[in-house]
């Protein structure tokens, strides 16, 4: 009889077969090596001298020097051989750091005394939209007269420069000694400047941003970017705001970085403020305004910025009065208020620059007042020729407005500054 073999038995032999097999290769893996062993790393061998001395060189020397260069395009010649002689001692013979020295030291020795009265150039606020400005309303030929478009003023900076113009801080004009008893005496200075270069003074007018402007295509306010640069607000027609190059204190901020060589020791210009609108753009003198503190520490700070890279402020007087015809007391009174309500927050400073160009009589009760409030330079309107006087206890410099008016109907007195023929905004309408 066939013996037959059930299912179960089958299933139980797979089973069984299965867990042999499992155990035969667990039991094989198991002898095999637990782990393999990498090959022995060879040691690299420690850095020679050479090398130490290689990397220390780029780690030192190489940002120095370039460091230097940097300074010595602003013409910080002394800043610049300073900086070189902290090299520590072991590199203090290189060949690239005794040449720099060498051409720094020759650069400072070249400068050369300027022996002709210095220039000293204005405008106002610029105008940004030339349709806005120039639409046929009754600010038109103000603007048209008394102000420069954004476009000229970037044509009249490269025209300087090319004809060899240098800015200058205003302080160069004179030597200041102070005396046993604490007063200041001024001696007339020839500024030094490179071989072939003409010293400039640059100023620009109110920056209050008044009211009136407003919708006739200037910038808004000065304000601060994300890197700590002074800007401009700008609103469009269309409502849309900017932030960008839009005056004069940007514009030139970013030209001299791009030809440093136009500014000797990082002068810029000066800020001859008002305050009857407050200043920079900040109705500071508006005790009503909800926003009064938050905009008296924004003029600190954007004064403070505008200070530390170059720019000056000067009183134009808080009201914008006519200095020379005012009374005596009208004149205190708005000094009195230029200081309390802005110089509070832009700084003191020891130059008047006059409103419309009056100047004073010299000597003269207001101009002793003047002087009592610490005001030692003090600038006029000429715009024929340039004038420096230097006393011992004041400084006049004239000023010559390049706008509209200076360059459509007399052009000729500021050749020797510009080609105004080849600057004057075509979108300018005539002269009324």
């Amino acid at each position: 009889m066939k013996k037959t073999i059930s299912h179960k038995t089958i299933l139980f032999t797979l089973l069984t077969l299965t867990a042999a097999i499992t155990a035969c290769g667990t039991q094989a893996f198991d002898t095999a090596p637990a782990t393999t062993e990498a090959p022995a790393q060879e040691e690299e061998p420690a850095p020679t001298e050479e090398e130490l001395a290689a990397v220390r060189y780029d780690e030192v020397v190489v940002p120095a020097l370039a460091d230097a260069s940097e300074l010595a395009q602003g013409y910080y010649y002394e800043e610049a051989i300073a900086l070189l002689q902290e090299i520590p001692e072991e590199f203090s013979q290189d060949e690239d750091v005794v040449s720099a020295i060498s051409a720094y030291t020759d650069a400072l020795d070249s400068f050369v005394p300027y022996e002709q009265p210095v220039r000293h150039i204005f405008f106002h606020s610029l105008i940004v939209d030339t349709s806005l400005a120039f639409d046929g309303d009754y600010m038109e030929n103000g603007y048209n007269y008394w102000m420069t478009t954004a476009d000229e003023f970037r044509a009249i900076l490269d025209q300087l420069y090319a004809n060899q113009y240098i800015l200058i801080d205003i302080h160069e004009l004179a030597e200041e000694q102070t005396d046993e008893d604490g007063s200041i005496t001024l001696t007339a200075a020839q500024p030094l400047v490179p071989e072939g270069k003409i010293p400039l003074v640059l100023s620009v007018d109110d920056v209050s941003y008044y009211d009136y402007m407003e919708h006739d295509g200037f910038p808004k306010k000065l304000v601060l970017d994300e890197n700590g640069d002074v800007k401009n607000l700008y609103i469009h027609p269309d409502g849309t705001e900017s932030i960008g190059d839009y005056d004069v204190m940007p514009i030139l901020d970013t030209f001299v970085k791009e030809h440093p060589d136009f500014s000797l020791h990082g002068a810029k210009g000066i800020i001859a403020a008002t305050g009857y609108e407050g200043t920079l753009g900040y109705r500071i003198n508006d005790m009503e305004s909800p926003t009064l503190e938050e905009d008296r520490q924004m003029v600190r700070t954007i004064a403070d910025r505008l200070k530390e890279t170059g720019w000056l402020f000067a009183s134009h007087g808080y009201g914008h009065k006519h200095t020379a015809s005012i009374s005596y007391n009208t004149l205190v009174e708005d000094t009195g208020r230029w200081k309390d309500e802005i110089a509070a927050y832009v700084g003191d400073t020891d130059i008047y620059i006059y409103p419309y160009g009056e100047e004073i009589d010299y000597p003269s009760q207001k101009l002793t007042y003047l002087q009592s409030e610490g005001f030692r330079y003090f600038c006029g309107v000429w715009a024929s020729k340039a004038f420096v006087s230097v006393k011992d206890d004041y400084v006049r410099q004239t000023r010559c407005n390049l706008d509209g008016f200076t360059m459509i109907t007399r052009p000729q007195s500021v050749a020797d500054l510009i080609d105004a023929s080849g600057i004057v905004d075509p979108t300018r309408p005539e002269l009324k």
